[in-house]
């Protein structure tokens, strides 16, 4: 019987930090699956030499597993090599082991100990690259066209609970210009920094009217945010600055309202002022709720609730629930889950299989 605790042990050991063995990883998932004589496709972006993995298993696959491979650096802190799986009090801990190889292995698992033989419907899976800052795999499989299943576990970290929509995300770069002359001889709009905290207060201002105008008591933080992420500008302070960068985000609840009315006023924003912007990401909310919500809170005595960040979840259409083991350490020092939550997780992820493809 194949464990999801000892796949979980092989895969954190592939170290795919910024996806530096993301072959190494996909060899290691594409042995694993053609052993279970599914068929598998790769497809490689050459223009970054990673990969994206797709697996699938008999005629019209009725559950779809989805899962990134990537992780992020390791931070300051850690008490055990973070590319080795360490249990200790029933917690296992390693670089991944929550955001997301417990995911996984938690459906590798699943997938290895069913009967596949008996399955009236099939099993697809995706796995992805390039999750942790860009979204790179997903936008690769979207753009190639692939036709996703009915319904798909997104495998993220989420203590159990199942999680079923997020809200989108709106990115700005914008780079403001001006002229570069002593404090003492300032030329009136030609401050960069000038420039950018004028525009700043506007969006502060319309900020507020967001959150007013469209409240959204679904999610967790019912409204839309806007963070000032990063502002870098100026080299001294008797020189007047000649050009300022600055980052915005922006945390949507209804993409089709918010959206438009967001790229407006920025345009308006900066009517006559010497800047550009470019739009780094633009990822769209969902809220819809999965038809097979009720089935996920009775298996995992969790009640439904939105997802708390972006997933790749967000990029296709269709039934999704994100669910997957914790708690949620991801991206922290001496990151784990429990042996309990991983073992739960492969449960749910059995039963689903059971409950939709036989």
């Amino acid at each position: 019987m194949t464990t999801a605790k000892e796949l979980l042990k092989d895969i954190v050991a592939i170290n795919t930090i910024a996806d530096k063995d993301n072959k190494g990883m996909m060899d290691y998932l594409e042995n694993f699956f053609v052993s279970l004589e599914f068929d598998v496709k790769r497809m490689k972006n050459e223009e970054v030499n990673k990969e994206v993995l797709v697996a699938s298993y008999g005629e019209n696959p009725a559950i779809g597993f989805m899962g990134h491979t990537d992780t992020v650096a390791v931070t300051d802190g850690w008490e055990t090599d973070p590319l080795q799986l360490i249990e200790k009090d029933g917690k296992l801990y390693g670089l991944g082991a929550c955001d997301m190889k417990g995911g996984i292995a938690a459906f590798m698992s699943a997938i290895a100990n069913t009967d596949l033989k008996s399955l009236k419907k099939g099993i697809s899976v995706y796995c992805t690259y390039d999750e942790e800052i860009m979204f790179g795999g997903i936008r690769d499989l979207v753009n190639a066209g692939t036709k996703f299943t009915d319904h798909i576990i997104v495998a993220e970290p989420t203590d159990l609970i199942p999680m079923v929509g997020s809200k989108g995300l709106l990115e700005y770069i914008f780079t403001f210009n001006g002229t570069t002359t002593h404090s003492s001889t300032p030329i009136d709009g030609r401050s960069s920094n000038k420039n950018a905290v004028r525009f700043l207060n506007k969006m502060m201002d319309f900020e507020e009217e967001l959150r007013k105008n469209h409240p959204s008591p679904f999610f967790g933080v019912p409204y839309p945010t806007m963070n000032i992420g990063i502002i870098d500008g100026g080299t001294s302070i008797n020189k007047v600055p000649d050009k300022t960068t600055v980052y915005l985000d922006f945390r949507i609840c209804d993409s089709e309202s918010e959206y438009p009315e967001i790229r407006e006023f920025v345009d308006k924003a900066l009517e006559g002022v010497d800047a550009t912007y470019e739009i780094i990401n633009d990822i769209p909310s969902f809220n819809k709720i999965s038809k097979y919500v009720e089935a996920y809170e009775e298996k995992s005595g969790n009640a439904a609730k939105p997802f708390f960040g972006i997933t790749e979840g967000s990029f296709f259409e269709g039934d999704k629930v994100i669910i997957g083991p914790g708690p949620s350490t991801a991206h922290e020092a001496n990151e784990h889950i429990t042996v309990e939550s991983l073992e739960r997780t492969e449960q749910i992820y059995s039963e689903m299989i059971e409950k939709l493809c036989k």
